[in-house]
């Protein structure tokens, strides 16, 4: 019987502890800033462990502190390509902006409680994009938003409240409201996906093409969306398939695009549209184009409409250009770089080998690398975090190429200083994580190496570090979430 009790000891311990750990989490959660307090529930709410009603209690919650979050909506750089630019895509893909946390609980809702992610979805607050200058290099992303309310009009309602019309007034509510150009895809297919009658169709239609003519006045949006024209279509072809006419749709849509092309327009917006290939079909189906004004010429357009002339949309002259997307610019910086090259490159241009890099030579030159960083301070005149990205860019790519476990861990120890100490963490949350959230990640993916500091995290003085150290424990994430942050 001893012996039978010395092994059980253990087994309920363990069984023990993992609730304690769990609500030891929530209750750290709990002091967080709203988004990651709301991001930590979600995770939670996500445990097989965790019992049905303590998932509810947790993703209501996550629900409210949502609202808190230091960033409304989902953004993306207007113009792609360098470092600044994939910084803030991958800050963005953390999830940790207010709307995207919404839809994050009414998605893991759904599953447990229909009518309380219909509840939830439809408290979310009405998009309110506001237009854009020239000058703005982030762009909106509101596309999860149409995605789930597909899904919410779709699977949500009870037969009764099909019966009464429910779904179409909630799609036609929304149908009816587009405002910015990057609304405009996302809701079309919505439309197109929508298992309502011809009637209802037809009115989703005419409310989506309504409010698409009266769009205009953001180039920066309109040249980021500018790519509208397969959408259309394949709302045209629904149309079709339900014998209806598109004409109505088709009418707005010319005036959408020659009220948007003879708008003033960014003088940059070459820089945002990438060059595509025309394409053709070998029955003979004319070339169609990804050119706005050539793809309704020639795919959309039917009579009586008139083709789109180029007089019709003739350019003006540029307004300005996107700013803040500016990398390692500075002497100091450049310097800096400079020394990184020279741990990547041998003299005569070669890599250098693993071999290599652990010689005395390599790994002298490493630590005067980690010894500039650490003098590196910053500079007036570069933005605050500009020089954020920078460093902590360098950090990241220092990682990558160090060759022992002793220097991958002094560069982990490292970057996290230079983090919890960054006065960003106050100007943009969004940013001043993501380097952390993508180590703490990527430790908790390789559990026999850089895993092992994991442990030592967990009691950073920093709330937010040891919080999502602990989550890596608690619920750790796949490489599917980890790899968009690296």
């Amino acid at each position: 019987m001893k012996s039978l009790a010395v092994l059980l000891v253990p087994l309920l311990c363990s069984a023990a502890s993992a609730p304690t750990l769990i609500e030891s989490t929530v209750d750290m959660a709990r002091g967080a800033p709203g988004e990651f307090a709301a991001d930590a529930m979600i995770r939670i709410a996500s445990l097989d462990q965790v019992e049905k009603f303590r998932k509810l209690t947790l993703l209501e919650e996550a629900f409210r502190r949502a609202a808190e979050a230091q960033e409304p909506y989902r953004r993306r750089a207007s113009i792609t390509g360098g470092p600044a630019a994939a910084f803030f895509n991958r800050a963005y893909d953390q999830n940790l902006d207010a709307l995207t946390l919404r839809l994050r609980v009414v998605e893991a809702m759904l599953p447990l409680d229909k009518t309380k992610a219909h509840d939830l979805f439809v408290q979310i607050p009405a998009i309110r994009l506001p237009k854009l200058k020239c000058s703005e290099s982030l762009v909106y992303d509101v596309s999860r938003f149409y995605q789930v309310l597909g899904r919410i009009a779709n699977e949500a309602f009870t037969p009764k409240q099909i019966e009464k019309g429910e779904p179409q007034r909630l799609l036609l509510q929304h149908a009816a409201a587009i405002a910015s150009p990057v609304q405009v895809i996302p809701m079309a297919r919505t439309i197109v996906q929508a298992k309502v009658k011809d009637a209802d169709f037809q009115a989703l239609v005419a409310a989506y093409a309504g409010a698409l003519g009266h769009i205009s006045g953001d180039d920066r949006s309109f040249t980021f969306a500018h790519s509208t024209g397969p959408a259309i279509l394949e709302l045209v072809d629904a149309l079709k398939s339900r014998k209806m006419s598109p004409l109505p749709l088709l009418e707005n849509y010319r005036l959408f695009l020659v009220a948007n092309l003879t708008a003033p327009r960014c003088a940059d917006d070459d820089l945002m549209q990438k060059v595509s290939q025309s394409f053709g079909m070998a029955d003979g189906t004319p070339t169609v184009v990804t050119n706005a004004v050539g793809y309704f010429n020639q795919a959309l357009r039917m009579p009586p409409l008139q083709i789109i002339e180029d007089a019709e949309v003739a350019p003006t002259q540029g307004e300005g250009v996107a700013e803040g997307l500016h990398s390692c610019e500075d002497t100091e910086c450049q310097a800096v770089a400079q020394q990184y090259r020279n741990l990547v490159f041998e003299p005569a241009g070669l890599v250098y080998s693993a071999a290599d890099k652990k010689g005395n030579e390599w790994q002298s030159r490493l630590q005067d690398l980690l010894n500039t960083m650490a003098a590196w301070k910053e500079d007036p005149a570069v933005p605050p975090s500009q020089y954020f990205r920078d460093k902590s860019g360098i950090y990241t790519n220092l990682l990558a190429i160090v060759p022992t476990t002793e220097n991958q861990e002094s560069v982990v120890r490292t970057t996290m200083d230079f983090i919890e100490q960054s006065r960003l963490q106050t100007e943009s949350r969004i940013q001043w994580f993501l380097p952390a959230n993508a180590l703490l990640g990527r430790m908790g993916l390789d559990r026999n190496g850089l895993g092992k500091l994991i442990a030592d995290f967990r009691q950073s003085h920093d709330l937010l570090v040891a919080l999502y150290a602990q989550l890596e424990t608690v619920a750790p994430r796949g490489p599917e979430s980890v790899m968009p942050l690296l």
